[in-house]
């Protein structure tokens, strides 16, 4: 079995959905956000930008936006999801501009270092146990001149968390792990994360968190995974977004307990109007 931080990530968050699309491979269609294909379409923007720099081209900001908004219009379809009514698909298009806009503005001319990688793809094993099997994949690996690798990931998300939140989410000190154990000559390594809507780069080394730890609780997490017999369901309020949440008895059951109290709800204010009336 080949893991992944979102494979690891959904078990976390909920087991009966972790099993659900993991274990059962239970296919269900459902809509794409409208957030989820921004995310795509502006990685896919800073990717070309990348490999085009690779080939000793640099794109003009012109011919990043024209791209984006190609790429946007090629696979737009009404079916993606917009939740907000206040917003319509040219002002997420015009949010994506602004995105690479502000990144390229931030960067240019991109010669601070050298980018070796692109959506590198990594297989390892955890702690040297073949149980423990591990695939990623990295927006963009870069080296500077004094051999620092660099680990890129581009967020699109509306929210800043804080640099503390970042070093205790191991996804990107999980892929520093994976890169040293793949190529045993980087010794140096450098964690970036881009939050392209606020213009803001955050980092750190690995010196600063506490990589064993993280190789331990990984480890745990997938023996546990596998050793499990049953996938309790963890009830949040993702529950709404799941795609599984029409055939989960524990969304099913509490849709139906807030029905009750709704009704509930309706007759006693029924009760207190008639009552006022008097």
């Amino acid at each position: 079995m080949i893991y992944s931080y979102s494979r690891l990530n959904c078990f976390q968050q909920c087991p009966r959905k972790y099993k659900f699309r993991y274990i059962d491979k239970i296919k269900i269609k459902h809509m794409e956000t409208v957030e989820l294909f921004l995310g795509k379409r502006v990685h896919e923007t800073l990717e070309k930008l990348y490999v085009d720099l690779c080939s000793q081209k640099q794109n003009t900001l012109r011919e990043l936006l024209d791209f984006l908004h190609n790429i946007w219009t090629e696979n737009w379809n009404d079916s993606i999801k917009i939740v907000k009514p206040e917003f319509n698909p040219n002002d997420y298009l015009s949010m994506a501009k602004n995105y690479v806009k502000g990144y390229y503005q931030q960067y240019t001319p991109f010669d601070n270092e050298r980018t070796i990688a692109i959506e590198k793809r990594i297989v390892a094993n955890l702690n040297n146990s073949s149980r423990c099997k591990l695939i990623c994949y990295i927006d963009r690996v870069a080296k500077t001149s004094d051999y620092v690798y660099q680990i890129h990931e581009y967020k699109t998300s509306s929210h800043l968390p804080s640099l503390d939140n970042m070093k205790s989410n191991w996804q990107i000190p999980l892929y520093a792990i994976m890169l040293k154990m793949k190529y045993s000559y980087i010794k140096k390594v450098k964690l970036i994360w881009h939050f392209l809507k606020f213009k803001k780069e955050l980092s750190v080394t690995p010196a600063t968190i506490d990589v064993k730890k993280i190789e331990n609780d990984v480890t745990l997490l997938i023996n546990k995974i596998e050793h499990i017999s049953y996938f309790r369901p963890h009830p949040s309020k993702l529950c709404a977004w799941c795609e599984f949440n029409k055939i989960c008895r524990s969304w099913i059951s509490s849709q139906k307990v807030l029905l009750y109290i709704d009704w509930r709800s309706f007759l006693v204010v029924i009760v207190i109007m008639l009552i006022s009336r008097r």
